[in-house]
C-alpha cells in the first residue's frame, strides 16, 4: 500500500474507498495483502484526476465503465507505454529531435530507431 500511495499521491484511505466502492480491485496474495498491477495505479491515478476535476463517485464509475465498455472485448485500455510503441513503428523515418531529457534517453532512441516488424 505504501508503493501505491507514493506512486499515486493517494492516501490509504482514499486507496480503499475507492476499492470499497468498486472503483479499482488489486489482486490479493495469500496473505490477503493487496497487490496493484501497474494498470491499477494508472487507474487509481485517472480516479484521482476526475475526482479533483469535480466528479460525483457515480460519475466516476459510470466514466470508467463506459472506457471499459468501449474498449475491444471489455479490456482495459492499452497501457501509455504500449501505444507509444505501436505509434514508433509508423513514424516516418528521418532525423529525430527528443524531447526526452532523463536518464531512459538511450532506451527511448532504440524504439525510436527499432525497423518495423514485417
Amino acid at each position: 500500500m505504501g508503493v501505491v500511495e507514493r506512486m499515486t499521491g493517494l492516501t490509504a484511505r482514499q486507496v480503499r474507498y475507492w476499492e470499497q466502492h468498486g472503483l479499482v480491485a488489486p489482486a490479493r496474495s495469500k496473505g490477503r495483502h493487496r497487490l496493484y498491477s501497474e494498470a491499477d495505479v494508472i487507474r487509481l491515478k485517472e480516479i484521482k484526476r476526475l475526482v479533483a476535476s469535480g466528479m460525483s463517485m457515480d460519475r466516476v464509475k459510470a466514466c470508467l465503465t463506459r472506457r471499459k465498455a468501449a474498449s475491444p472485448q471489455g479490456q482495459a485500455p492499452a497501457l501509455p507505454a504500449d501505444l507509444i510503441a505501436q505509434r514508433l513503428t509508423t513514424l516516418p523515418a528521418g532525423p529525430v529531435r527528443s524531447l526526452h531529457t532523463g536518464g531512459k534517453r538511450a532506451a527511448l532512441q532504440r524504439l525510436i530507431d527499432r525497423k518495423p516488424s514485417p
